[in-house]
């Protein structure tokens, strides 16, 4: 009974942490870094795209491609918690967390 609770406990756990914790990846000084972060919003969602998060040169709103502004929206309503359709320049600059 006691494995029982101890195995129950743990997936309590494990699951928990898996809505309430994510990470991206990002180079820096030609290393790879990984960030983690408590997320705003509860998803499985585990790995998230910061497209930012490299020391390149940002890119503006119309150079981004849909798929791009996807993952910018989803890294921003979970990591930061503001939810945005990302059409204006202003609502892009918001999600420009480093």
């Amino acid at each position: 009974m006691k494995k029982i609770t101890l195995l129950f406990s743990a997936l309590v756990l494990l699951l928990s942490a898996a809505l309430k914790i994510g990470y991206y990846t990002s180079y820096e000084d030609e290393e790879l870094k990984t960030t983690f972060f408590f997320k705003k919003a509860l998803t499985f969602q585990l790995k998230f795209e910061n497209i930012f998060a490299t020391e390149g040169d940002d890119k503006p709103l119309n150079m981004l491609r849909p798929d791009e502004r996807t993952l910018v929206a989803d890294y921003c309503h979970y990591r930061l918690g503001i939810k945005t359709s990302l059409q204006t320049q202003a609502e892009l600059d918001v999600c420009k967390v480093r």
